[in-house]
């Protein structure tokens, strides 16, 4: 690999103040941002190098396509609380940090705003300038924190994985990356869908499959990766009532909900390596 000319090795220590600021300003901007179910990848096929860090931050926007089907007025809200909860349409934070390991891996943990994601990933290098990417991906969720007139709140965990091929230039300047991406998620808690209803305790699934695909330009330490994911989700649940205490009232029976939905989310982020 041909060393860069001592004038343009000054002119690149020149930059990193300006893309660090660039980095900052939009990590910030994006902490304060709602919290959609968006969870893209953001990142190309080959793997860092050992001890390589990257650092990023950005936005996603999940966009549910299916309208909601008609159903009764009794289950209605529910339905719409499990979506709101399992594929949670919205705009969505995206900062990352990854570092490269040894053997052709790369270790990542990723904040959603709905989610905290680690995984860790091998890449199959083919030819020169293509390979082949298998991830595995666990995930903390916060689908809904407690207040603003939930109960307490709903967590949950899942996992997901994602296959990836993609293509780099030599120079690294431009990456494109393809590929299928599956997981679930499982989640419980209690939520009140109103002031005046009980609060409701909810346990609910959520298995989804996807289609990704992202390209990444830039030079040297700083590109910019941009990302769309088409996605097919499925999530069923039941929603019981609590027992208040000093109410002597028998809560009804579980009510049960599913939802079929699509979604498209785009996501862009700014990157720094180094």
């Amino acid at each position: 690999m041909s060393r860069a000319a001592p004038g343009a090795a000054r002119s690149t220590k020149l930059s990193v103040p300006s893309a660090a600021l660039a980095f900052s300003t939009a990590a910030v901007a994006s902490l304060l941002t709602g919290c959609g179910g968006g969870a893209p990848l953001l990142h190309p096929v080959h793997p860092l190098q050992p001890g390589e860090v990257m650092v990023g931050a950005g936005l996603s926007g999940q966009l549910a396509l299916k309208p909601l089907p008609q159903v009764s007025a009794a289950t209605a809200p529910n339905q719409a609380e499990l979506q709101d909860l399992a594929v949670a349409p919205g705009v969505a934070p995206w900062v990352a940090g990854r570092v490269g390991i040894p053997g052709s891996n790369e270790g990542g943990l990723t904040y959603t705003g709905h989610a905290l994601r680690l995984d860790i990933r091998h890449a199959f290098l083919i030819g020169q300038n293509a390979a082949l990417s298998v991830g595995l991906g666990g995930s903390a969720i916060i689908a809904r924190r407690p207040g603003d007139g939930d109960a307490d709140g709903v967590y949950g965990g899942g996992a997901d994985l994602p296959v990836l091929i993609g293509f780099h230039t030599s120079s690294n300047i431009f990456a494109c990356w393809f590929g299928p991406r599956g997981g679930f998620d499982i989640l419980e808690g209690g939520v009140q869908l109103d002031e005046n209803s009980l609060p409701l305790q909810v346990s609910a699934r959520h298995y989804y499959g996807a289609l990704v695909a992202g390209i990444r330009v830039g030079f040297r330490h700083v590109h910019l990766a941009l990302e769309i994911d088409a996605a097919y989700h499925h999530a069923d649940g039941t929603f019981q009532a609590s027992t208040v205490p000093g109410m002597p009232v028998t809560p009804a029976a579980p009510t049960s909900s599913d939802v079929q939905q699509f979604s498209v989310t785009p996501a862009g982020s700014l990157e720094v390596t180094f």
